[in-house]
């Protein structure tokens, strides 16, 4: 049987009421005892605990090998996505197809891309990034490979081949910034892990010329994913940065071109070069107008 689980902490998110169902799917929820029980889900407590609610929700996304039986199908779902009956149709062929699959960010993000993402959307602070970068080097890390995972979802089989790239994977995702990412692809290449990579999955493009992303089109699994996917997303993210909406967005951008800029020395990847996503409509979700209230 496969099994769809998610872990919810905080209050973060509500279970949406209009997710799909599939009767020969189990559906599990990790949680804290914050949010609303609802059927069919299966509800288990975090086994461990962690001042960080947002790592304390990771716990369980990072490491099914310690929650779920060896040769089990499992899915990972971020608790404020709307399932549907296309993704439950896709679940089941990717997991009877491929061991181990992600989807790639739609924009193709590099290592400072993503870096930035967490930084000038004020979840983590600049020693955050900092310290990462560094973690990352001294593994031997090739920031030039980063392969730009979205992992709002994905599918995995346990298998014992995984235990130690998740076991690095938590390990490395407890250093410095608050986010799974980095983290992620720092396992991936040291163990040198091998993925079925799901390209137009995240977002849907424009059916006039099939190249624009846009970001009310859900992508090729059947779920609206991005900002406006996240329907049931109840607040914010705890924020470990020091931005604030009293300031302007260019104050905002100049503090990311001085931090890529004093990374280069870890990455050597040229800002010019490695520095490409336009993160205007985050800084403003996230630090100039969020519509989400604050968490602790």
């Amino acid at each position: 049987m496969i099994t769809i689980y998610t872990c919810i902490t905080n209050g973060y998110d509500e279970i949406p009421n209009e997710h799909y169902y599939d009767p020969d799917i189990k559906y599990v929820c990790f949680t804290d005892g914050s949010i609303e029980h609802k059927e069919p889900w299966e509800f288990r407590d975090i086994p461990i605990e962690h001042e960080c609610p947002r790592r304390l929700s990771a716990y369980a996304k990072i490491n099914p090998h310690k929650l779920f039986p060896v040769g089990s199908k499992v899915v990972w779902i971020d608790g404020c996505y709307v399932m549907t009956k296309k993704y439950v149709e896709e679940t089941k062929r990717i997991l009877n197809t491929y061991a181990f699959t992600i989807m790639r960010h739609t924009e193709r993000f590099t290592f400072y891309d993503e870096i930035l993402e967490g930084y000038l959307g004020n979840m983590n602070s600049r020693e955050d990034q900092i310290t990462i970068t560094k973690a990352l080097k001294e593994t031997g890390y090739n920031f030039r490979k980063y392969c730009s995972p979205v992992l709002g979802s994905f599918w995995r089989v346990i298998t014992e081949d995984l235990f130690d790239f998740h076991d690095m994977w938590w390990k490395y995702s407890l250093i410095g910034p608050n986010r799974d990412q980095l983290s992620f692809d720092c396992a991936r290449q040291y163990h040198n892990l091998k993925l079925n990579i799901i390209e137009d999955g995240w977002l849907g493009k424009d059916h006039r010329d099939g190249r624009t992303t846009k970001s009310h089109i859900p992508g090729s699994v059947g779920i609206l994913f991005g900002s406006r996917g996240k329907q049931y997303r109840r607040k914010l993210h705890p924020q470990n940065g020091n931005f604030n909406s009293t300031m302007t967005m260019d104050e905002i951008r100049i503090e990311g071109i001085k931090l890529i800029d004093y990374l280069y020395q870890y990455t050597k990847l040229h800002p010019r070069l490695y520095a490409r996503y336009d993160h205007s409509g985050w800084m403003n979700f996230n630090v100039l107008d969020p519509s989400l209230p604050k968490s602790i």
